[in-house]
């Protein structure tokens, strides 16, 4: 009986502390900064690299303007040769540091010398052309997209005049990233092999 009760009393202590762990996580967590509240607002501006369709891969950042003065952001890791959104964050900083951090961190870690002020209705035309194009070749946009998106509000993009061509020379380029393994690599080109055919598609697994 009295080893019963003090295996009773060690599993109650477990739980416990298991339900303070849970707790804590909870309140550490941070809560997730929801890009459609933000919709509303005037756009601040809309960039996208001036060589974005000639390296393949780049940041588009769509940015508006709160009543107090902050800047909230979506951007778009954007592979307009074949993977679509590869990655999505939004963030509300100071103008401040959206200038001098935001932008910086881009134009640094992948080598662009500038953006270039893109129209919002074409900003999202674009972002939107290149998850389709990716889900022709049945690559999904990263899980934070959909979150990324609400953004857009009701900027409508069948008023861009412009049009855009994704892959490279007429067909899917891939070309693997550094974060992709090679197993990971060779996952993506089994299936462009099976849904474009031999010849129709090009890769690129140097990185």
């Amino acid at each position: 009986m009295a080893i019963s009760e003090n295996r009773r009393q060690k599993k109650l202590a477990k739980k416990k502390k298991k339900r303070k762990l849970s707790a804590r996580s909870e309140r550490a967590a941070p809560a997730m900064t929801v890009a459609s509240n933000y919709s509303q607002f005037p756009v601040h501006e809309c960039l996208v690299p001036d060589a974005l369709f000639d390296c393949g891969l780049g940041p588009v950042i769509w940015a508006r303007r709160t009543p107090d003065g902050m800047i909230a952001s979506s951007v778009f890791l954007v592979d307009v040769y074949c993977l679509g959104v590869k990655d999505a964050f939004v963030q509300v900083c100071s103008q401040l540091e959206y200038e001098h951090r935001l932008k910086p961190r881009f134009t640094d870690l992948l080598g662009f010398q500038e953006f270039e002020i893109l129209a919002p209705e074409c900003a999202r035309k674009l972002i939107e052309g290149v998850v389709q194009y990716a889900d022709e070749l049945e690559f999904s946009p990263h899980a934070d997209y959909q979150n990324a998106k609400g953004i857009f509000g009701d900027v409508d993009p069948d008023v861009c005049p412009t049009s855009f061509a994704f892959g490279h020379n007429g067909k899917p380029l891939y070309i693997r990233g550094p974060g992709e393994s090679i197993a990971q690599a060779e996952r993506i080109i089994d299936r462009l092999e099976r849904l474009c055919g031999p010849g129709n598609f090009d890769y690129l697994l140097s990185s």
